[in-house]
């Protein structure tokens, strides 16, 4: 009997070590990283304040917060309370210390984060605050002088308050939208009226949710012709889309127009790895220069190669490399202000990049120690 060959190609880099840095001219310096656990577990979510408070949740179905103090990562606290496994866990905005969680155990609770220090918060339960609904998964949220807004799918609606056709209101407090296989809810960065919704089927929506009905809300439906896995927006207008084919789609929200499209041979092209079948794309992001960026990776070897690219032209350039990194990634955090990305994943590590810029002038560490000041001057008292 013949031996069995394998001849399967092997990722690998397109260019030799010493050109790799001259593609890549973007320099992040790894400013700190943490194990967030020594057990077996991985990170599959990730959520940032805008004073860098980082939580987290695990494959354990606990969530793990942590403040970035200049260049250390220190713990707040670690919340445990969901039987099942966790879909999303959200930090409010405006009151740092409320972290958002749910799971498919159909509860979306909301946590308190001082109460009790270090300690596990979910035996006392005293800052478990409410349990909102009975769905299977928050997306996402935008706060507003008037009233929180939290954006629910997969649910079941038999403890809403009220409805309106495709929308439902909960606790007359958050809204959750009614959807047909939905898996991404995310809301304008600055005109909380304006939801961008992706699904399953294939279709990007965008609507106005101040209209009393859905036909009205309904502004455009974007045909991506391939079920959507992630959904960023990039500034006042574009959308960033990743299927679940690792393609990188741009959308224009207000006329409707596809305007870039990469498939996943491009953007392993443009990272420099020779097999599109080991490369995937993490997340989108617009750079403190105001270029779309793409953060990938590659299964290829250890599965630790992270790399970026820009979008500009028409065309994807090399961007970025990270040798430093130790594990596969699966979510990221980008601060435009402060040039800093925050990455973790399949290592449960939490790890902290800077733009070399920034961490030679020293800029990073004092916008942080500002963000901090200013939210400390408005803290309010724990319950």
């Amino acid at each position: 009997m013949a031996d069995i060959i394998d001849n399967e190609e092997i990722d690998r880099d397109t260019v030799e070590p010493e050109a790799l840095e001259q593609h890549f001219r973007k320099k992040y310096k790894l400013l700190t990283e943490c194990a967030v656990t020594l057990k077996k577990s991985y990170i599959n979510k990730l959520h940032a304040t805008i004073s860098l408070k980082l939580a987290v949740s695990l494959s354990d179905n606990s969530i793990e917060v942590y403040q970035l103090n200049n260049t250390s990562l220190n713990k707040i606290c670690k919340l445990s309370g969901h039987e099942k496994t966790l879909t999303e866990v959200v930090c409010d905005p405006k009151e740092e210390h409320l972290v958002y969680s749910a799971a498919q155990d159909g509860l979306v609770k909301l946590w308190d984060t001082r109460v009790s220090g270090l300690g596990n918060i979910s035996i006392k339960r005293l800052n478990i605050l409410s349990s909102i609904g009975r769905t299977n998964e928050i997306i996402q949220n935008r706060w507003d002088s008037q009233r929180v807004k939290t954006s629910l799918s997969y649910g079941s609606y038999s403890d809403c308050a009220g409805s309106l056709p495709g929308w439902h209101f909960v606790d007359a407090n958050c809204f959750c939208f009614k959807p047909n296989f939905m898996l991404q809810v995310k809301f304008h960065k600055t005109q909380t009226e304006v939801l961008a919704t992706g699904s399953l089927d294939g279709l990007i929506n965008i609507f106005n949710v101040m209209e009393l009905s859905e036909d009205d809300a309904l502004t455009y439906s974007l045909n991506v012709e391939n079920s959507v896995e992630k959904l960023s927006w990039l500034d006042e207008k574009q959308v960033a889309c990743i299927t679940q084919s690792n393609d990188l789609q741009f959308w224009d929200t207000q006329s409707g127009d596809l305007l870039r499209t990469f498939t996943r041979d491009k953007v392993s092209r443009s990272i420099k790895r020779s097999k599109a079948d080991d490369c995937f794309l993490v997340d989108t992001y617009t750079s403190i220069d105001d270029t779309p960026v793409v953060l990938a990776g590659s299964y290829g070897g250890n599965g630790h190669v992270l790399r970026s690219a820009t979008a500009a032209g028409g065309r994807l350039q090399p961007a970025a490399l990270f040798p430093a990194n130790r594990q596969t990634v699966r979510c990221s955090h980008y601060d435009k202000d402060r040039d800093i990305l925050v990455t973790t994943g399949e290592a449960a590590i939490i790890s902290v990049w800077t733009g070399s810029e920034a961490a030679e002038n020293g800029t990073t560490f004092g916008k942080i120690s500002q963000s901090l000041n200013k939210l400390h001057m408005n803290r309010h008292k724990p319950y």
